[in-house]
């Protein structure tokens, strides 16, 4: 299975992409991703209002890309157009695509008519893709949810509005905006924007195995799938993937060396840059430990360290 592709004028080396995730995409998880084989990385949330407190600050906190984890998609979210178009403007000397969120459900985002506002109220999404596309030379590309709710699905007219738009793909999240992220991704509206639009289409929820991430290509046809929770703590995922879709072997899951071997690359690459909270690290600790043999006791120890190297003490 040919697990390439092309966004615009931009060529990936994999189709399995790591999904953004607030307070888990930091430097060294995006990091350790790519090496283990995602074929775009992109950034935490970065919301626009924030940004235009301190540019300097939030693109350190958020934007803090290296060279070893291109290709990056930086995602915005926000309200204003005008504003998300700036934002965009400056960003995209740091990144390779520009991804607006038109997913998020938090309340805050809701609040402020931001994220998920906007699928129900798709008349005013072509206005911000189309000004974030005129402000930049790189490719745009958005994340929506497939609805409100049961009784609103309307993601095949959102794809249609993004497209005409300008952007040059699309990643549907299976849920609503009522599910958040609890029961079954309904993968069929997926299928179904696919069948709609001309852009690459990302698919997005449930991907937790090479087996499910090779179902979603297949059920839905689409493009690309983005992997998140499944991937906290558990980088190689990316490396079993790609490696069962090109050749249908399926690898061994990693042994407690190994995944202790994958966190001291994540405590070196923290020290490149290091401006995480300790709160961060043990929670990235407390990931790197799941699924392990007498990894519940593990995690009770991890909650009690309060230093690094008590927390490295917990994988030998």
């Amino acid at each position: 299975m040919n697990t390439k592709l092309k966004i615009r004028d931009l060529t990936l080396d994999s189709n399995i992409f790591l999904a953004p995730m607030a307070a888990v995409n930091c430097l060294p998880f995006r990091v350790l991703c790519r090496r283990a084989g995602a074929g775009l990385i992109y950034s935490q949330m970065i919301n626009v209002d924030d940004f235009f407190g301190d540019k300097d600050k939030i693109m350190e906190r958020y934007a803090d890309f290296v060279d070893e984890e291109r290709p990056v998609a930086a995602q915005l979210i926000g309200a204003k157009p005008e504003k998300m178009a700036e934002a965009a403007s400056y960003i995209q000397h740091h990144a390779e695509i520009i991804d607006i969120n038109f997913g998020c459900c938090d309340g805050d985002q809701l609040g402020k008519k931001a994220g998920c506002y906007f699928i129900r109220h798709p008349d005013r999404i072509h206005d911000v893709v189309s000004k974030i596309v005129k402000a930049v030379d790189i490719p745009v590309t958005a994340k929506i949810r497939i609805g409100w709710d049961d009784q609103s699905i309307n993601c095949v007219e959102t794809a249609k509005i993004i497209e005409k738009a300008g952007a040059s793909a699309i990643t549907v999240h299976a849920r609503t905006k009522k599910d958040k992220y609890e029961g079954k991704a309904k993968w069929q509206y997926i299928r179904q924007v696919k069948e709609a639009v001309s852009i690459p289409v990302i698919g997005n929820g449930d991907v937790r195995s090479p087996e499910l991430a090779k179902s979603m290509l297949e059920r839905t046809g689409c493009d690309a799938i983005m992997v998140g929770r499944a991937a906290m703590g558990d980088p190689h995922l990316f490396t079993r993937i790609n490696t069962y879709l090109k050749t249908g072997r399926s690898l061994p899951f990693q042994t407690k060396e190994q995944r202790y071997q994958d966190f001291l690359e994540f405590l070196e690459l923290y020290k490149i840059q290091p401006r995480q909270k300790f709160s961060e690290i043990r929670n990235h600790a407390l990931w790197f430990a799941k699924g392990l043999k007498g990894g519940r006791q593990m995690k009770n120890d991890i909650l009690k360290c309060e230093d690094i190297d008590s927390i490295k003490a917990q994988f030998r």
